[in-house]
């Protein structure tokens, strides 16, 4: 009879391996070489533990179905994030199927994996973010993991970039330019990347001595143009407007633009503006805005070839990949007719004048 208080963690402790490794013998005793293989399961009889296959887990090892969860699909942003995963799961013959769950408490975990185990998926890339560290270990334990974008465990696989020194250049730019009266509006600070944006931007502020006006960084509920127009409407009719925005998304950066426009500010001549993640608003603006680009298609192919081999092998090693960035410079922060770039003491790397230059983050 199957001893109700002994779990996956009760055999990975006594057995002195990890948890994933007590998975994998569960799941896909294939993967695992014989010595391990034989180790747990002389420990589970030790500890009186027999695990229950059912007909959904006898089958997973045939599955070829993929889940990825985006928190916020409307966001723009994950099409080519999305595309690159499905292009790397193509290629392996593989499905995907995209869910938008919010994935903040245990017993919405729980669910998750419920129904992930209902469909006898093969392995799960997350494009939203945990509450805690641990959690991922809920649904990496027992289906293989990829944080796509977004990321907290360091136990788990992870691809995205360092948006820490992509704020602190995309600032070093707005500097250069001589303004020196920066706002900052961002998204969620749920999310990893908005913390990171905010830590690069609150760093730049420190360094070049630039004072941080109440009012001039504003952390938004989500990305949602018609409240960063409000936000960016506030700050401009102020006592004391910026003579610059940095904007964690390009969505945010057009709603800004907008605003400007309402009050019959110039940009770049009245008000600089720079964006984020260079989606195609970026490009249809008017004018096009300055953006921090990031390879949104190879980091999710990446990520969809990182999750294969810790589908596919049992000796796959977890990797961190934080992808490289450019600054995207554009109309939004370069006057077509500026002959030579401002230069600050905090900024280092060359820039080109023509629309659409690309400078490596």
């Amino acid at each position: 009879m199957k001893n109700s208080n002994v779990s996956i963690f009760t055999i990975a402790e006594k057995a002195g391996i990890s948890t994933a490794t007590v998975s994998r013998v569960l799941n896909h005793p294939e993967l695992v070489n014989s010595k391990t293989v034989e180790l747990v399961r002389s420990t589970m009889k030790e500890l009186d533990y027999v695990p229950r296959r059912s007909s959904a887990q006898k089958n997973k090892s045939t599955s070829k179905l993929l889940l990825v969860n985006v928190f916020q699909i409307s966001n723009p942003f994950y099409s080519e994030v999305i595309r690159g995963i499905e292009a790397s799961a193509s290629n392996h013959n593989y499905r995907t199927l995209i869910s938008q769950e919010t994935l903040s408490t245990d017993e919405e975990i729980r669910s998750f994996m419920s129904f992930a185990k209902s469909l006898h998926i093969s392995g799960v890339i997350l494009c939203s973010p945990l509450s805690r560290p641990e959690q991922y270990h809920q649904i990496g334990d027992s289906i293989p993991l990829v944080q796509c974008c977004e990321y907290l465990s360091e136990d788990h696989s992870y691809v995205s970039i360092n948006d820490y020194k992509a704020a602190f250049s995309a600032m070093e730019h707005i500097y250069s330019q001589g303004r020196r009266k920066i706002a900052f509006i961002n998204g969620p600070t749920t999310y990893k990347y908005s913390k990171e944006r905010q830590r690069g931007y609150d760093s730049f502020i420190h360094q070049a001595g630039l004072s941080a006006y109440p009012g001039w960084c504003v952390s938004l509920a989500e990305i949602n143009y018609d409240m960063a127009y409000a936000s960016a409407c506030q700050m401009l009719t102020s006592g004391n407007p910026p003579d610059a925005i940095f904007a964690s998304s390009d969505l945010i950066a057009a709603a800004v633009i907008k605003a400007a426009q309402q009050y019959r500010l110039n940009v770049p001549e009245d008000l600089v503006v720079v964006g984020f993640d260079n989606i195609d608003i970026s490009t249809i603006s008017s004018p096009s805005i300055t953006t921090v680009s990031q390879p949104r298609f190879q980091i999710g192919y990446t990520a969809g070839e990182i999750l294969n081999e810790h589908m596919t092998s049992s000796v796959a090693h977890t990797q961190h990949i934080l992808h490289n960035t450019e600054l995207i410079i554009r109309q939004s922060s370069a006057p077509q007719n500026t002959a030579q770039l401002g230069s600050g003491a905090f900024f280092s790397m060359p820039l080109l004048m023509e629309t659409g230059a690309k400078t490596p983050l």
